[in-house]
């Protein structure tokens, strides 16, 4: 196979056609011959190339999920406001993942290309705003806008990689850039804390610049997408498409359900008045939502014939559960190595460095296995099992909990990270006969992704706080007043605060720190349990073995005219026909 191959849409044949006289016409026949999908795969430096520019954009985007996490106080600081802490951390996942599904019916119904580069485009922009932002309420729409623009990054490399590579050949790559989703997430607060610490806050986002723009320039080069019929419509008729009224509905369903989890026991009681009225709106809208989908048919942004396909519909719920499971542990991981070991955030980033080398050797290995079996079913159970076992083993947590068995925590969680593409593989698969609704299946995995993470966040969190007021005040001994100013201080001072305020009492408070750490491992563990028994209704399908639908005029009668031009033999008019 060449490098790569020019789109032959168009192929020139002047093959003689006997009229009703047995004459041949003057004018030749010209004759059109289908692309075919292999026509549209990379091979060699351009394939890398490709991979390495939506892999950056990839990194880039999960990066900012959790970089702002060590920036925040120094944020603060700049803006003197320290009301708005929560809506730092809350507009880019919530732009993020309400914004999913409408991706992914853009990307179904407009140029794949330019929508990609449209996303990304908004990502950098969204980056500069808050790189120079000069107030709060700046900062926070250019947060929100930099979520816009991440809607599109993930589901749209992954729609990239079906054109550039076979099915056979997408687990390996589906593994690569699943894992640079991993190491972001988890390298994040690292990469944040030193560029705060050596340079500042504003780092944290120019970075993405130089580094988006290599993505843009690498696709404009080498990245040819094929014309399809979604693409030659009016304009109007895209938008159309897209579902809108679908989309007005679904947006403030999710913003509503999120912001109920976030702020539920948090910034607000969860039985407060603002707390249940989230969550009724967001019930209310949602069932709206959903007979206004089933309305409309495979016209919807969230058709239920792709969503009630089995394995589809499993694999949106088994990539909840397996998220979940992942982001607790990822969160809370550098939380104990801060609050129980006396670690900076820099040093609990270095420290979690066993998880992400284990998790990038397993995808490798899981990846090439793939490619050579085919099967990917057997790494969602494999991933889930080590994601329960490090679970699990993280409740044992102590403050005496030596090196050798946090280290091989670690590595069990790392492993567990296998699984991260056996959701997006399964769809695929399902989709293999229908690959203008791969962007959609991609998209509605995408969503339930982030939605399960905020979710089982939201119940760690209540885990954790309900358990370290129980603890402080049953065990370290602590008045309401002395828990509210440790709350205050937030974990990563709590030592500091301690050894200020009540000195003497440091290892009791140090034991309910880490009890409640410890609990907060239970929501992670019961979701890999979950999802590892979700595994067992996906269906199992050589990836190998399957094949995109051949384009219909593949066997038409222009076809054959073609093929026994090249043949040299006279075409009758009973092989025509």
């Amino acid at each position: 196979m060449a490098e790569e191959k020019e789109p032959h849409s168009v192929a020139a044949s002047t093959v003689p056609a006997s009229d009703s006289a047995g004459s041949v016409p003057e004018k030749p026949a010209t004759v059109t011959s289908p692309a075919l999908e292999t026509d549209y795969h990379l091979t060699g430096s351009k394939l890398y190339l490709v991979l390495a520019g939506i892999g950056l954009a990839i990194f880039l985007f999960a990066l900012d999920v959790s970089v702002i996490s060590t920036a925040i106080p120094a944020i603060t600081v700049d803006f003197h406001a320290t009301t708005a802490i929560g809506w730092y951390a809350a507009a880019y996942p919530l732009c993020l993942c309400s914004l999913q599904p409408l991706a992914g019916k853009i990307y179904a119904n407009f140029s794949l290309k330019w929508s990609y580069f449209v996303f990304v485009g908004i990502f950098l922009f969204g980056s500069l705003l808050c790189a120079v932002a000069t107030s709060s309420v700046m900062f926070i729409i250019a947060r929100a806008i930099t979520g816009v623009g991440a809607a599109g990054i993930f589901s749209g490399a992954l729609s990239i990689l079906a054109i550039v590579a076979p099915l056979s050949k997408r687990a390996l790559y589906t593994s690569a850039l699943s894992s640079l989703f991993g190491i972001a997430t988890v390298s994040g607060p690292t990469i944040g804390g030193a560029l705060t610490t050596k340079v500042s806050w504003r780092w944290c986002f120019y970075i993405n610049l130089p580094v988006g723009a290599v993505t843009l320039v690498v696709l404009a080069l080498f990245f040819r997408p094929p014309v399809r019929d979604t693409d030659k419509g009016t304009l109007r008729e895209k938008i159309l498409k897209i579902d809108i009224f679908g989309c007005l509905l679904f947006i403030p369903t999710v913003v509503m359900a999120m912001l109920a989890l976030q702020w539920g026991g948090h910034e607000h009681p969860w039985k407060s008045a603002t707390v249940i009225g989230l969550l009724c709106g967001a019930v209310g809208l949602a069932v709206v939502f959903l007979v206004w989908e089933w309305h409309k048919g495979d016209d919807a942004m969230i058709p239920f014939s792709i969503v009630l396909h089995r394995s589809i519909f499993l694999s949106c719920l088994f990539a909840a559960c397996m998220m979940g499971a992942y982001i607790v542990n990822i969160y809370y991981i550098p939380e104990w190595f801060q609050v129980i070991k006396g670690a900076s955030p820099l040093h609990s980033g270095v420290m979690v460095i066993p998880a992400v080398g284990s998790q990038i050797a397993a995808v490798a290995v899981s990846g090439l296995v793939i490619n050579k079996t085919g099967y990917h079913n057997p790494w969602a159970f494999v991933g889930m099992a080590f994601m329960a076992i490090s679970s699990g083993l993280y409740t044992t947590l102590h403050p005496s909990t030596n090196h050798a068995k946090w280290i091989t925590y670690l590595v069990f969680q790392g492993v567990g990270g296998v699984a991260m593409q056996s959701s997006i593989l399964a769809v695929q698969v399902a989709l293999a006969s229908r690959p203008r609704q791969i962007p959609v299946g991609i998209s509605t995995v995408a969503f339930f992704q982030y939605f399960g993470a905020a979710v089982f966040q939201s119940i760690a969190l209540a885990i954790f706080q309900n358990q370290l007021v129980k603890s402080l005040k049953s065990h370290a001994g602590l008045n309401q007043d002395q828990v509210q100013l440790l709350l205050d201080a937030g974990s990563g001072h709590a030592r500091k605060e301690t050894m200020k305020s009540f000195p003497k009492k440091l290892d009791l408070v140090v034991w309910a720190y880490n009890k409640a750490i410890a609990n907060t491992f239970y929501a992670s563990l019961a979701a890999a349990i979950v999802a590892f028994l979700l595994a067992t209704g996906i269906e199992w399908k050589d990836i190998r073995a399957t094949k995109p639908a051949s384009p219909k005029a593949e066997a038409s009668p222009e076809v054959v005219v073609e093929k026994s031009r090249e043949l040299d033999k006279p075409v009758s008019r009973k092989e025509e026909v």
